[in-house]
């Protein structure tokens, strides 16, 4: 899968602006990725790339702490992000179900990938969002919903879609019934021409 439709377009000024006010110094690689993945959701590599050019935080500083800290994504995210707990209690009570549920629906394969090839949707895997008592539970949008099972979290997840007019590609259901809808339009055109 190719997230290249969901690549931020960088604005120089701004990552420029973030330099002069943060700092240019190795002090500043923190939050100056902060500042990058709160404006693009993700560190893109042309905004890494302006920081090295224009700071004095050399390629590897910069790269080591972005790849140090879990909070920091290299990846585009998706229009939408799914937080999957798995702290203790939501590990033994289920989380990886629902993470299988979560990439079937959404057609994630690829071990390596956890967005959509539509962009649709990211599943992130968390330390914990707070909620042991209804574990094992995911955090959509600002929702939280807990004691799920894998079938609990892809009614979550289409119901969210539907609100939010997305397109689950793993969703063999609606994939049948555009089919079925698809059908009986071409059956119907063929009617009216006879």
């Amino acid at each position: 899968m190719s997230n290249q439709s969901l690549e931020a377009t960088v604005d120089p000024e701004l990552v420029n602006k973030w330099i002069d006010e943060i700092g240019s110094g190795v002090p500043a690689a923190v939050p100056l990725l902060q500042a990058i993945q709160g404006e693009y959701g993700y560190l893109p590599r042309d905004a890494m790339d302006m920081v090295i050019a224009n700071s004095d935080i050399n390629a590897s500083q910069l790269f080591g702490v972005a790849t140090f800290y879990a909070q920091f994504r290299m990846k585009p995210v998706g229009r939408h992000l799914v937080k999957v707990c798995h702290g203790t209690a939501c590990h033994v009570t289920g989380a990886d179900r629902l993470n299988t549920s979560l990439r079937h629906i959404l057609d994630i394969t690829d071990e390596e990938e956890d967005t959509s090839a539509n962009g649709s949707y990211t599943v992130e895997d968390v330390a914990c969002v707070g909620c042991c008592s209804i574990a094992p539970a995911l955090v959509i949008g600002d929702e939280i919903i807990g004691n799920l099972t894998g079938a609990d979290a892809q009614r979550v997840l289409k119901k969210h879609a539907r609100g939010v007019k997305e397109e689950l590609l793993g969703d063999e259901a609606a994939k049948k019934k555009k089919e079925k809808e698809a059908a009986k339009a071409t059956a119907s055109g063929e009617e009216s021409r006879a």
